[in-house]
Formats: C-alpha cells, structure tokens, sequence
C-alpha cells in the first residue's frame, strides 16, 4: 500500500507537470485537422475517416463525441494508441436527404484525448475517463461539411496536389542542403590542401639544414687528402 501511495504521488507530480505544459506539448496528429467531408449521396450510407497519431512515447487514449450522436456512428469510438502508432477511424453517417447540405459546419466532432495512467492501467476504458481530471484532456475539434460527389472529387485532386508540391519543395530542399554541404566540403578540401603544400615545405625546410655536415665533411675529407698527399710527396 506504502509503494502504490508513493507511486500515486510520483504520477501526480507528473500529472501536474503536464498539466502546466498543457497548452504547450502536442500528443495527437489529427488528420484531417479541421474539416470533416461526407461525399453525396446522401439517402445511402456515407463513410469518412479520421486518422490519429500518437506523437509520444506513452500510451494515449481517446474518446471521439459528436454534437448529433443519433446522425452518426463512430468505430471505435475510444480506445487507446500505443507510442508512434497510427490509427484509424470510421465515422458513418446515416441517411438522410439533400437537406442536409443546410447543416455545412454545424455538426462537430471532438477528440479528446490524454496520456493514459499507467497505475491504473488495468481498469476499463470507460472507467479510466469518468476518473480523468479534466485539466489534463487535450481536445481537438473539427466541423462537417458535406459536398456533391463533383465537389468531392475535385477536392481529392487538390488534395493530392498539395501533397505533391509539399513533397517536392522538401525534395527542393533536400537538394539545396546536399549542395550547400558540397560547397563546405569543397571549401575544406581546399583548405586542407594548402595546409598540406604548407606542412611540405616546412619539411623541406627542416630537412636542407641536415645536408649541410655531410657536404662540409667530405670538403673537409677532400682538403686533408690533399695535405696527406702533398706531405707525403
């Protein structure tokens, strides 16, 4: 009882922590981030999809709530995300007719999420959120809006588009980088050279002083084999 006292202690202080960080620190990656698309027809079942991230290296739960519960149906609609993990959701919406083309941005969807208390790890799900403080659900809101199918297939167009464009311009610079650091190896491969032309010529340097003896010995060889010979003449 000692232990679990102190380990509840230490996970308030870290609750606490985040808490003060809350509005600071990101846990999920909603995609998409604020609008929510359901594609005509609209007297059939429509389906879209939400994609959660974990971002952290916890466990994260969530729990998906909607302002028009009886008009649609989210699976799942809570669970928990391991670290670095991507899941994702269906939500269905039930038939209707054309009217609903005069609710665009009216219906709202929230995903509240937390890092998921490992002391009580164990419980239920739906117990762990009636226990959460509240000052530690982060909340991410996205509005519904419905389009033709024209509508919807232009949209995934652009869609693709700017994700081309955003993966070309990291490509584009991807490409400067290497130059740049192309440039500085260059820059130090230059720099190096004439630091090795320098250190060869001080070696030459060192090495001319060295010659000297051995030629002032065999002058000085050459001048007593002189004397020796006229002495002995």
């Amino acid at each position: 009882n000692e232990y679990k006292s102190y380990l509840r202690e230490q996970n308030s202080c870290v609750m606490a922590q985040m808490e003060k960080d809350a509005g600071t620190i990101q846990l999920l990656e909603v995609s998409p981030q604020e609008k929510l698309y359901f594609t005509a027809p609209f007297t059939e079942i429509s389906k879209t999809h939400i994609s959660l991230k974990n971002l952290t290296f916890k466990d994260v739960m969530y729990k998906v709530k909607t302002t028009e519960p009886k008009k649609y149906c989210v699976r799942p609609n809570m669970g928990v995300i391991s670290p670095q993990q991507t899941i994702t959701i269906t939500v269905i919406l039930q038939p209707s007719d054309d009217s609903i083309y005069n609710f665009q941005g009216l219906h709202k969807f929230q995903i509240q999420h937390k890092i998921k208390d490992e002391i009580d790890s164990k419980r239920p799900i739906e117990e762990l959120w009636k226990m959460a403080n509240p000052n530690l659900i982060f909340q991410h809101k996205l509005k519904v809006f419905f389009e033709t199918r024209e509508a919807g297939d232009l949209r995934q167009k652009d869609e693709i588009l700017e994700k081309e464009l955003l993966q070309n311009q990291a490509n584009s610079q991807a490409v400067k980088d290497l130059i740049a650091q192309l440039e500085r190896l260059k820059k130090d491969n230059i720099k190096l050279s004439s630091e090795l032309q320098e250190t060869q010529k001080r070696l030459e340097v060192a090495q001319k002083p060295a010659q000297f003896p051995d030629l002032l010995m065999y002058i000085v060889i050459g001048i007593l084999g002189w004397l020796i010979s006229k002495f002995i003449i």
